[in-house]
């Protein structure tokens, strides 16, 4: 009669904690390459990871995220415009489209350009183009980031080649990244991968494409929820990343910030907290309904 008590003990402890496995939380991520990140649920807006997220860091290239919704909530993609001189003030490392003064093109072309080739030239463009000259575009910048609460923010540039005055946070970019998700021209640009632009007077049409290796599945780096957004690099910014992940009705915004200084570390990374979050939400689908 004691070993079946016995043998009953133990095998009700073995299932109780085997349940108890099935329902601990998940382990966040440890040891993380990002100086910041945040990884925050895009339908919510609650972060369900975070290292650092207020420590102000510079964006490089993820800045064209704000340049690309500044300018689509201003003007209308199908306007004809001309490519001004401003393109080409920017540095001789820089990444382009390419465009030079004096083409003509709709300016969805440049948002494209922008987002597909990183282009600082398109961004310059696209900010006088948007508000009259480059300067008062960076104001219209700053002003929509103090209207989104993005209160450790402050944007010298449209395109975040590096200056000292630029600078942001990984919270901030999320909290700018669910916003401009809610904007169908916005997503359109940023989760597609495939575009053409038109022929203009100095090229024919320019096919561009926007494939990270996060979203290439031929990529040792694929990860098959994934889409865009943006990335960036400078020296000083570090690698960067801003992106989104949809699974199972949710969809995640993960934000990378100096997360080291090779190209890839940050795919691996992104991976890491897209699973660690959808487990968090798929264990709370699972809570809620009962089973």
């Amino acid at each position: 009669m004691r070993k079946l008590i016995l043998v009953f003990l133990i095998m009700t402890a073995m299932v109780l904690s085997l349940c108890g496995a099935e329902n601990a939380a998940p382990a966040p991520p440890a040891e993380l390459i990002s100086r910041s990140c945040v990884l925050m649920d895009a339908h919510t807006g609650e972060i369900l990871f975070e290292k650092y997220p207020d420590y102000k860091r510079y964006p490089a290239s993820t800045t064209k995220i704000m340049t690309l919704l500044v300018s689509i909530q201003k003007m209308d993609g199908r306007k004809t415009v001309t490519v001004p001189a401003c393109a080409a003030d920017i540095s001789l490392d820089s990444t382009r489209v390419p465009v030079y003064q004096g083409e003509k093109m709709p300016l969805q072309d440049l948002w494209y350009g922008l987002i597909y080739k990183s282009g600082n030239d398109a961004a310059n463009a696209i900010a006088y183009l948007t508000s009259g000259s480059v300067s008062a575009f960076v104001k219209d910048m700053n002003a929509k980031a103090q209207e989104l609460g993005m209160v450790n923010t402050h944007f010298a540039n449209a395109h975040g080649l590096h200056n000292p005055e630029h600078y942001t946070t990984a919270r901030d970019m999320a909290i700018l990244t669910r916003y401009a998700l809610d904007n169908d021209l916005f997503r359109e640009i940023t989760l597609s991968t495939a575009y053409t632009m038109q022929a203009t007077s100095l090229r024919d049409e320019l096919p561009i494409d926007h494939h990270y290796p996060i979203t290439d599945f031929t990529s040792k780096y694929y990860y098959p929820y994934a889409m865009g957004i943006k990335t960036g690099y400078t020296q000083m910014a570090g690698q960067c990343y801003v992106g989104a992940a949809d699974k199972d009705g949710h969809e995640l915004i993960v934000v990378l910030m100096f997360c080291g200084t090779t190209k890839n570390e940050k795919w691996t990374e992104a991976k890491r907290l897209y699973e660690y979050g959808f487990a968090v939400l798929a264990q709370r689908d699972k809570a809620a309904s009962g089973s």
